[in-house]
C-alpha cells in the first residue's frame, strides 16, 4: 500500500517545492481601448492577479485597441507626481511573485508629446521603487524592452505596481499610448505553510494505511 502511495507523496513534495512561471500581456481591446483587466484577451495566471490600469494627472483618449493618454508633463524635470499611468500585480494569500526582471511594450507618442519615459516598480507598498529603467518614446510604433533586478524569494514579494511616466513634451495637447504591455514572472511561489498544509491528508492516509497494515499483520501472525 505504502508503495502505491509513495508516488503521490513524491508528487505534493514536488508541486509544494516547484515554481510555476508565468506571464500576462494588457492588449487593451475596445474603442477606446480599456485597461479593465477582465477585459483583456488573455487568461489571468494562477494564484496572482494582474488588475486595473489607473490614470493619474492624465485622460483617456478614444483610440481603439490602445491604452491612449494626454496631459502628459510638458517641464523638462521629471516629477513622479505628476502623470503616470500604473497597474498592480497582487499575489494570492500563500504565494510570492519573483519577477523575471523584463517588461515588453509597444508606444507610439503624437506631434508634442512626451519625449522622455520612464517606468518603474514598487514592491509590497513601498512609495519608494525598487527599480526603474528610462526609454525614449518615439513617433512610430516601436517596441521597447525594458531590463529590471529580478527579484527572489528572499525578496517575499507579495504585491508590486508598475507605473509608467512620460514628460518633456512640447504640447499639452500631445498623447502618448501604450499596447501589448507584458510582464514576466519566473515564478509563483507557494509559501511552505500553504503546500505543507496540502499534504496533511495525504500523510493521513498514509499513516492510518499504515496503521492498517500493521494490524492485519499482528492478526494474521506475521
Amino acid at each position: 500500500m505504502f508503495r502505491r502511495l509513495f508516488p503521490l507523496l513524491t508528487i505534493c513534495l514536488v508541486w509544494g517545492a516547484a515554481n510555476a512561471s508565468a506571464s500576462y500581456v494588457y492588449d487593451f481591446p475596445g474603442t477606446p481601448g480599456s485597461g479593465v483587466a477582465a477585459n483583456q484577451t488573455n487568461p489571468q495566471p494562477g494564484n496572482a492577479t494582474f488588475g486595473d490600469w489607473q490614470r493619474v494627472g492624465v485622460s483617456a483618449m478614444p483610440t481603439a485597441n490602445v491604452f491612449d493618454s494626454v496631459g502628459w508633463q510638458n517641464t523638462s524635470v521629471f516629477d513622479p507626481t505628476s502623470s503616470y499611468v500604473s497597474f498592480n500585480i497582487t499575489a494570492t494569500g500563500g504565494y510570492h511573485l519573483d519577477l523575471s526582471g523584463t517588461i515588453t511594450f509597444d508606444q507610439f507618442r503624437s506631434a508634442g508629446g512626451p519625449t522622455k519615459g520612464r517606468v518603474e516598480i514598487f514592491l509590497n507598498g513601498s512609495t519608494t521603487p525598487f527599480d526603474l529603467a528610462n526609454w525614449n518614446p518615439t513617433p512610430s510604433i516601436q517596441g521597447q524592452s525594458l531590463n529590471f533586478t529580478p527579484t527572489t524569494d528572499a525578496d517575499n514579494v507579495t504585491s508590486v505596481e508598475v507605473r509608467f511616466y512620460g514628460w518633456n513634451g512640447g504640447d499639452p495637447g500631445g498623447t502618448m499610448f501604450l499596447d501589448n504591455v507584458t510582464v514576466g514572472i519566473t515564478a509563483i511561489v507557494p509559501e511552505p505553510s500553504t503546500w505543507l498544509s496540502a499534504l496533511i491528508p495525504l500523510a493521513l492516509i498514509v499513516a492510518s494505511s499504515l496503521k492498517w497494515r500493521r494490524s492485519r499483520r499482528v492478526a494474521q501472525g506475521e
